[in-house]
C-alpha cells in the first residue's frame, strides 16, 4: 500500500479507539511513525542497491511485530499505558495492508524464505516489478474510502 493508506488507516483506527484518551497530535505521530516509517527499510534497501523487485524485510512481516513492535510498545507504555497500543496497532495495520496488496510477502521469515502472493488490491502507482498481468482492485479506491472517513473524523473534531 502507499504511504497515504498506511497513515490514514492507522489514524482512523487509532482515532476510533483512543480519541477520548489521547491527544490528536499523539495519534498523528504514532500513525506516521509506526504506520508509515516501517517502509523506511525499503528506502535504505534501495540506497544499498538491493534488488528493486523485492525490498521487503522481516521488519514488515509478522515476526517484525513480535521482535520489534511488542518490545517497543512495552517500552513506550512506561510513559503512558495507551502507548503500547499506539505502537502495536499501526504496526499491525501496516503489515495487514501490505498483505492486502498483490505482491510477494514472506509470513514465516526468518524461519522460511518462501514468498507467497496474497491480496486483491493493485498498487498505485504500479511498482517496477509489476508485469501488467495482475488482476485486482486499484488501491486508489481504498484511498478514497480512507479520505472520506478522515474527512468525517475531521468534521467531528472541528465542527
Amino acid at each position: 500500500m502507499n504511504i497515504f493508506n498506511h497513515f490514514l488507516t492507522s489514524f482512523i483506527v487509532l482515532f476510533i479507539l483512543f480519541h477520548n484518551n489521547v491527544l490528536i497530535k499523539e495519534l498523528v505521530l504514532f500513525s506516521f511513525v509506526f504506520g508509515v516509517l516501517l517502509d523506511l527499510n525499503q528506502v535504505i534497501g534501495r540506497y544499498l542497491k538491493k534488488s528493486k523487485n523485492h525490498t521487503r524485510t522481516w521488519i514488515e512481516e509478522p515476526f517484525g511485530l513480535i521482535i520489534i513492535g511488542i518490545p517497543l510498545g512495552l517500552i513506550f507504555s512506561i510513559i503512558k499505558t495507551e502507548y503500547f497500543f499506539l505502537v502495536i496497532i499501526p504496526f499491525a495495520i501496516h503489515i495487514i495492508l501490505d498483505y492486502l496488496v498483490i505482491h510477494e510477502v514472506s509470513p514465516f521469515v526468518p524461519f522460511s524464505n518462501k514468498n507467497i502472493e496474497l491480496g486483491f488490491f493493485k498498487s498505485a502507482p504500479p511498482p517496477l516489478w509489476y508485469t501488467g498481468e495482475e488482476k485486482g482492485i486499484s488501491e486508489n479506491y481504498f484511498l478514497i474510502l480512507n479520505m472520506i472517513i478522515t474527512m468525517i473524523i475531521l468534521w467531528t473534531i472541528f465542527f
